[in-house]
This record gives structure tokens, sequence and C-alpha cells, in this order.
């Protein structure tokens, strides 16, 4: 396979250098406004691109790859940067956490089923509530074959409500009763952001609204989300298939070994990250390698791989669609949120006040 790669390097490099550019772009805009994320403004930029120009063949070869293969590379990356001891981290917010993944997951297939849309689209609006937002859709489309329009309505719907999320989380906490069902405690806040809000930089952002101290016990939260990408793209590849194989007969279980590496690559995380005096004692410095890939790089990569996805998306494809999956995404986002809230006011009495 690797041969078969280098062979065609020359072929893919137009398309390659294209969703690079686009990346970059998107980076620096990322970085100006963190609470959308890098892959999410690829998506656009290269969504208007597509749109309002034909892509010559010979940047569609390179982009397409971008979209699948280095797409399922970078979600391997991905595991490096999520320690599967999170778990041991949390305390009784992993009550939490589990809760709403699994009640949004299986709730928003069953939602979507009753919209009429398709299994796939369900899913990806399934496991963006759930889960992690952009990242958790990048990781589950290409294991269940998801089309460019799936993805984009996916993607457009877990942003926009997650942004107001962002918003709407602290001023219901400030100016509300849901203070009060708090027990005005900021910890109990942080395990609600952190359940119940899509995007990590959404998380960050809901929490920093009311103090740079939320941020730390929000995200802890939410690295329990992030840890189950692997799980859940298994989770939603066997559901995929099965259906398949109930509707045609031919179609047998697929295993993503992309999802397998992301969680080796956890484990392997959670060892370096037990053993870093004794690697700085090597020479190695884990956590500002860490911090680069967390940071930078796979970001980058992502983004890289979602101008690849975003060009092959046409508007007139996804209006064809309609704005139910807006509007089951809009539902998932209030019934996961509610249900974070309810978990988070039962476990009140037991979280340490803030300080």
């Amino acid at each position: 396979m690797a041969d078969s790669i280098f062979e065609g390097l020359p072929d893919l490099i137009p398309g390659i250098a294209y969703c690079v550019i686009i990346a970059s772009v998107s980076f620096i805009t990322w970085r100006l406004y963190k609470p959308v994320s890098c892959l999410m403004w690829a998506f656009i930029f290269s969504i208007i691109f597509a749109n309002v120009m034909r892509l010559p063949e010979r940047v569609v070869v390179g982009a397409r790859f971008c979209s699948s293969r280095l797409l399922k590379a970078t979600i391997a990356v991905l595991g490096l940067v999520t320690n599967a001891l999170i778990w041991f981290q949390v305390g009784i917010g992993v009550f939490n956490a589990l809760v709403v993944i699994t009640v949004s997951f299986f709730l928003s297939v069953w939602i979507g089923r009753r919209f009429v849309l398709s299994d796939r689209l369900a899913l990806l609006i399934g496991v963006g509530t759930s889960i992690c937002g952009a990242s958790e859709i990048a990781a589950v489309a290409p294991a269940i074959d998801a089309r460019e329009e799936e993805i984009g309505l996916a993607l457009s719907g877990i942003t926009l409500f997650g942004l107001i999320s962002m918003v709407l989380y602290p001023f219901l906490f400030s100016n509300t009763v849901v203070g009060r069902l708090l027990m005005e405690n900021l910890n109990v806040y942080a395990i609600w952001v952190g359940s119940g809000v899509h995007d990590t930089a959404q998380v960050i952002g809901a929490a920093g609204m009311l103090g740079d101290g939320v941020i730390q016990p929000a995200v802890m939260i939410k690295s329990i989300r992030i840890f189950m990408i692997g799980p859940a793209v298994l989770l939603a590849t066997y559901m995929y298939n099965r259906e398949g194989a109930k509707a045609s007969g031919r179609r047998g279980l697929v295993l993503p070994v992309f999802a397998v590496v992301f969680i080796v690559n956890s484990v392997l995380s959670a060892v370096l990250n037990a053993n870093v005096h004794s690697l700085l004692a090597l020479g190695v410095n884990w956590p500002s390698i860490k911090s680069l890939l967390s940071g930078s790089v796979i970001p980058f990569l992502l983004a890289t791989a979602f101008a690849g996805v975003g060009s092959k998306v046409q508007f007139r494809t996804i209006g064809r669609l309609g704005v139910k999956p807006f509007a089951v995404a809009a539902l998932m986002a209030v019934l996961a949120g509610g249900l974070a809230l309810c978990l988070a006011v039962l476990v009140a009495p037991y979280v340490p006040a803030y300080a």
C-alpha cells in the first residue's frame, strides 16, 4: 500500500497543496476565533470554493486522498493526546458524561429515523452531540461511508447549536433558577458544561465565561467524552453494518483499523504521561510534544483533511435534504443539555464547593 501511495504521489501533490492552503487560512482563522474548530473553518472555505468554481481533476484526486486516508490517519494520531487514565481523574463526573453519551447516541438514531433521516446522518448527529462535536463526526464519517452532504449537515447543525449552548449555559447559570439548582457551585456548573456542550473549544468558552478556574474541571469531564471517540467509531460502524446486512444480506462487519489504533494510542499516551520524568531524563520532553500535537499538528491535519471533504460538497445536494437534519440537531442539543443539567443537579450535593 505504501508503494502505491508513493508511486501516485505526483498526481496527489496539486490536491494536497490546495487542501494545505485552505487549512493554513483555516488555522489562522481558528486562532482568531477559537469556538469554531479549525476543521469546521476548512470545511466552510472549501465548500465555498467548490461551489463558485470547478476544481480541476488533478486537484480533486489529491483532495480525495486528504478526505480519506489522511483523515483516518489523523484520527489514529489523535489517540496520542487522549489519556486513557482520564477515567480515574474526574470523580463523580464520569457518571454524568457516560449517561449523556449513551442516551444521546441511541436517542439521536431513534429520533433520526422518526424524521426519516438516513442512518448515516442520524449516527453523525448522534456522535457529534454525545461525544466531541466536529472531531467525532470527522472520526465516524469514513467508517460508515457517510456522504459529503451528510457530513456537511451534521457539522453545520452541531456547530451552530454548540455555539448557542456556549453562550446559553453561563447565562442560565447566572440569571435563572439553574444557578440555584446547581447550588451556585461552579464545580457543578463545570460538570454540566463538560457533559452537555458539544465541542471542546465551546466547552472552554462556556466555562471560561464564569472564570478561568472553571475551565480545568469542565475540560476534565469533556475528556471522558473525547476518549470515547474510538469506542464510538466501533459502535457506529457495527450499527451501520448490521443494518446494511439486514437490508441486503451482503454486508458484514468491517472493523475500522484507525479506531483501534486510536484506542491503542490513548493507552500509550497514558503510559507516556505516567513516565514523564523518566522520558525527560532520556531527553524526551513528552509534555511539549503532546502540546504541539494537540495545539497545532492535529488541528492542522484535520483542517487539511476536511478541506478535501468540503471540496466534494455541492449546495444543491445539501438543499435537497431540507431542514430536518437541523431540527434533529436542535432537538438533540436541547435533550442532551437538559439531561446533563438533571444529572448535574443530582450529583450537586456530593461535589466539593468551588474555591
